[in-house]
């Protein structure tokens, strides 16, 4: 019998780290030796906030650097890294850091840039609480339907969370639709969808589209 599908959703308890920038310096030295969880978070929070219109910025990095630096070149560098092309946090932190010290190397003006006082870059981290969503799913139909009405929470949990839970893995969706389905042309798609290009409301859209082409 196949193995149904569990939905499940993540709550956070945010924490600071202690760890603060004031100058393009600064936030080059903490991204370097940071947790990569914190990394994680500032990546990723957009993804969880509640808005009626798409942010300027898709990660923290990016917004604090056009926004409140005032440094768009930058802003922009960071707003195009390709997360969703890393299977580790410790490389999208290597990368991370080499984009804005190849940055400070071209323009060595960026380096005396400070943001006003009390807009300081505050790394933060947060520890992931997963709950069950009581719904699961034996077939496509059960697939689709609990998708439509979950919390968005739990499209973030299958799709940014146990993404880089121990090291590298392929998406929840798509293992259950191999391993249980028998649908290997299905989890290759979903393999390859990359959640990074919407909103989370945008990938339960397109995810619902691919479900719906594969029943």
């Amino acid at each position: 019998m196949n193995e149904p599908f569990v939905f499940r959703k993540v709550l956070y308890l945010v924490e600071a780290t202690g760890k603060r920038a004031r100058t393009l310096d600064e936030l080059l030295r903490v991204v370097t030796v940071v947790d990569p969880m914190s990394i994680s978070y500032h990546m990723h929070r957009e993804y969880l906030a509640v808005r009626f219109l798409e942010p300027e910025w898709p990660n923290d990095f990016a917004s604090w650097a056009g926004a409140v630096l005032g440094d768009r070149v930058l802003a922009e560098k960071l707003s195009a890294l390709r997360v969703f092309n890393y299977r580790t946090l410790e490389s999208l932190q290597h990368d991370l850091g080499r984009i804005i010290a190849t940055h400070l190397e071209e323009f060595p003006p960026a380096a005396a840039q400070v943001v006003p006082p009390g807009r300081d870059f505050i790394f933060c981290m947060a520890r992931a609480v997963v709950c069950d969503c009581n719904r699961q799913a034996r077939n496509l139909t059960e697939f689709a339907s609990a998708l439509a009405e979950v919390e968005s929470s739990s499209i973030f949990f299958h799709l940014f969370e146990t993404r880089f839970a121990g090291g590298e893995r392929p998406s929840d969706f798509a293992v259950w639709a191999r391993e249980s389905l028998r649908e290997p042309q299905l989890a290759e798609r979903l393999q390859a969808f990359d959640p990074y290009m919407f909103s989370l409301e945008g990938a339960r859209r397109a995810l619902l589209r691919l479900v719906k082409e594969a029943e």
